[in-house]
């Protein structure tokens, strides 16, 4: 069964989805996070973790260079610490956080990997790392890793699991798929990296040409040390083990969702934008531990306006639902929220649920003074 929740910013989408009080019943609750002077509402790096039993929202605040702790009962900003820029111990260009524990915190850098440090709760640095690279090669010194809440970084047994961005052209190259690199681990004790050259994008991207965005995949672990990948442009999903050996596959299709434009030629940006923003696609997947259920997003097609100003941003403007599924990957439900609204990059899931927040740069109501939640439960599915 598909719902379709429409709430009182927005009454009607793109593809015209009429109301449904039904999906109203999900939404639990909501948070407000105020935003200080050294704070912005667009939190592009954030983890959930424990500090002293409680929930806290941890942000890399790259305005202020610091590690802000907030509150998830009442929003409040708890604590913070700078991540130092100069001194001793600089950790500089930073792009990405993971909470291990309240003592753990990994705050990761850009590109080459450079010093990145690992922080206790005060700010302390426990350690420094650089990958040690014997090749003189300069691309096998690149690690365009993510490390953001879409596609976040791992850490197990002092291993660190990276998703790679590629460096590529996949707008031109029909063979694209068959070089691209995804994964590489991180070995803390010996700071050497193994790119995972095995992990392979699935078959239907073979000898395809796509849009910068549909190379990229979403992955979660879940609690039984499974990593779950989900591809942008494929109604699959995929389970592996640690050494990310294929397991199985399972169709998490949106019904929603139409298939995808099989392109073999050059893409100019145009259409590269019609092909994002026209095709259904799955831009997030999200495992709830709490309630042993997967989240995956789907971003839903609306139609391409050529004398629309596209950028990486526009597919905010399109409506998407959450495919709800259970511990064995059988879908329960379909619910379908109004573009324009939320930014689904920024979701997380916490004690309470599913958390989405209304940051979305489309949103009419857009308050740069604070993020507002509004928190939805599905256990009762």
């Amino acid at each position: 069964m598909l719902f379709v929740i429409f709430l009182s910013s927005c009454s009607k989408s793109n593809n015209d989805f009429s109301e449904s009080i039904e999906g109203r019943k999900y939404l639990i609750d909501s948070l407000v996070v105020p935003m200080d002077s050294k704070s912005s509402y667009d939190f592009n790096y954030f983890d959930i973790g424990r500090m002293d039993g409680n929930e806290k929202l941890v942000i890399l605040n790259q305005v202020n260079y610091s590690i802000d702790s907030y509150n998830l009962k009442n929003g409040s900003l708890e604590n913070r610490f700078e991540v130092p820029q100069e001194g001793p111990f600089p950790v500089l260009n930073t792009q990405g956080l993971l909470i291990h524990n309240q003592d753990s915190i990994f705050v990761f850098t850009s590109y080459l990997l450079s010093r990145f440090g690992l922080f206790d709760r005060n700010g302390a640095v426990i350690s420094l790392h650089r990958p040690i690279i014997e090749s003189e090669n300069p691309q096998d010194k690149l690690h365009n890793h993510s490390s953001t809440p879409t596609i976040p970084t791992f850490y197990l047994n002092g291993r660190l699991y990276f998703s790679l961005l590629t460096m590529e052209d996949p707008l031109s190259n029909p063979k694209f798929s068959e070089r691209h690199i995804a994964e590489f681990i991180y070995f803390l004790e010996k700071d050497s990296v193994i790119k995972v050259n095995h992990l392979k994008m699935p078959s239907d991207y073979l000898g395809r040409t796509m849009p910068l965005s549909f190379s990229f995949h979403s992955k979660a672990l879940n609690d039984s040390k499974e990593f779950v990948i989900s591809w942008f442009a494929s109604d699959s999903i995929y389970v592996y083990d640690l050494n990310f050996n294929l397991k199985s596959a399972i169709l998490g299709k949106s019904v929603l969702s139409k298939g995808f434009e099989k392109t073999t030629h050059p893409l100019s940006e145009e259409e590269s934008n019609r092909l994002t923003i026209s095709q259904t696609h799955y831009p997030r997947l999200i495992y709830d531990s709490y309630r042993h259920l997967y989240y995956r997003f789907a971003h839903i097609a609306r139609a391409y306006d050529p004398n629309e100003l596209i950028d990486h941003k526009s597919t905010q403007k399109n409506p998407f639902s959450v495919i709800v599924l259970d511990e064995d990957f059988n879908k329960l439900e379909e619910v379908v929220y109004p573009g324009s609204t939320y930014n689904i990059f920024k979701a997380f899931v916490a004690e309470k649920g599913l958390y989405l927040p209304k940051t979305n740069i489309f949103y009419i109501n857009l308050n740069e003074d604070e993020v507002t939640y509004e928190i939805f439960d599905f256990s009762s599915l």
